[in-house]
């Protein structure tokens, strides 16, 4: 049986606590305090902004209120009750301080992310009912604010069904409303390839159209799509604007299916072509260890990094199913030349080699929980999807993961 993975990793407000009200979970500011005075934020106010990083949050304000209030700022006004400013003193990238007196609203952050955190506190004290288009009345107060956990993610998998880019947008959008800041993007699987590789079009042109599954009729036409590294530069660069980065994953040495479905001859371990799955489970197509398949990896990478700035590049390592290492008697030579006793091993060494092939490029890798059970390479940071049972196997082997 499938295992599913959540898709939303941690849906969390850069808040520290929580108050119950009814069946929801309200969450709440790090400290925030309520003062004598009231300020009226009306249509046309202005937004003042100190710098390039004060100027975007105050953009981004103005966007936000003209949705969910109906009221349009002025963002790029010389004066006006709303100010962002720039201040040393707020510790941390993320962190701001929101104050509200009946002269006016002040953002605070000494970092670009914080000022977009503060614009959105603000967007939310802006909609506090229904009345779209009317002015609001803010209550004096201070609000001082930071996020509790650094990572804060939706992961979203659009290599399975393929997402519109549209699509991906509003979901930028809608994390950055949520002061979330990782966008987890699960780009390869044996249901589909959906990022362009220059190097290797194949991989788009066939591994990212699957036939959809027959019941014995005549098969349905292709569906599928994918996403070019222009098109993905964007969004990047849209996303990074609003203080979120965007993480691709691409998977090995399972859920390799489209993958060698493209390149058979490349990346494939017994040399037949697969078609691009269709179904649901955990298919035996891998990636080869071989000097060949791991040419081609890392040349997969290397445009990779080109697109995705981040810190870490996500190689997932989940459910591999090694019948066909097992079966490939060049694997087998090549674990006893490297002096490996089980396939887990060998999968280790595949990703302790990729580790460090993105280590020597500034990045890190990061994979699944299963990475840890032919022994965690040292390059290598986990994300546990298991729950509890990833954990536990990290702590009883003295590991740190993110």
């Amino acid at each position: 049986m499938i295992r599913f993975r959540p898709l939303v990793l941690a849906l969390l407000m850069s808040s520290t606590a929580a108050v119950a009200e009814g069946p929801k979970l309200i969450p709440m500011p790090a400290s925030s305090e309520t003062h004598a005075g009231t300020l009226t934020i009306g249509e046309g106010a202005g937004i003042v902004a100190s710098d390039a990083g004060a100027k975007t949050a105050a953009k981004l304000l103005a966007q936000q209120v003209r949705v969910v209030r109906g009221l349009s700022l002025a963002s790029d006004a010389g004066t006006g009750p709303i100010r962002f400013v720039r201040d040393a003193s707020v510790a941390g990238d993320e962190a701001y301080t929101l104050t509200v007196d009946a002269k006016g609203v002040t953002i605070a952050a000494s970092g670009d992310a914080g000022l977009v955190h503060g614009a959105m506190t603000l967007a939310q004290l802006l909609s506090p009912d229904a009345a779209v288009g009317k002015p609001v009345t803010l209550a004096a107060m201070t609000i001082r604010d930071a996020p509790r956990f650094k990572w804060r993610g939706l992961m979203i998998d659009p290599a399975r069904h393929f997402v519109s880019m549209p699509t991906l947008y509003a979901m930028v959008d809608q994390l950055a409303a949520q002061k979330m800041n990782v966008l987890h993007l699960h780009l390869t699987d044996d249901q589909g390839w959906r990022v362009e590789i220059k190097r290797y079009p194949d991989l788009t042109r066939i591994g990212a159209w699957r036939t959809p599954p027959s019941a014995g009729g005549a098969p349905g036409e292709k569906v599928g799509g994918f996403y070019t590294q222009a098109e993905l530069k964007a969004l990047v660069a849209y996303a990074q604007e609003r203080a979120i980065t965007i993480m691709p994953e691409i998977d090995l040495p399972g859920h390799a299916q489209a993958a060698v479905a493209s390149y058979p001859a490349e990346v494939g371990v017994l040399g037949d072509r697969p078609a691009v799955g269709h179904d649901w489970g955990v298919n035996p197509w891998l990636f080869s260890p071989e000097d060949r398949s791991m040419t081609f990896i890392k040349h997969v990478l290397d445009e990779l990094m080109e697109v995705f700035p981040s810190q870490f590049i996500h190689l997932g390592g989940d459910e591999a199913v090694k019948d066909q290492w097992e079966r490939s008697p060049a694997v087998q030579a090549k674990m006893k030349a490297l002096g490996l006793k089980t396939e887990m091993q060998m999968q280790s060494w595949m990703i302790d080699q990729l580790g460090e092939y993105l280590a020597k490029h500034g990045r890190r890798l990061i994979g699944w929980d299963e990475i840890l059970e032919g022994g965690l390479p040292p390059s290598a940071s986990v994300m546990s999807w298991r729950g509890e049972k990833g954990l536990s196997m990290r702590r009883t082997r003295g590991m740190t993961s993110c």
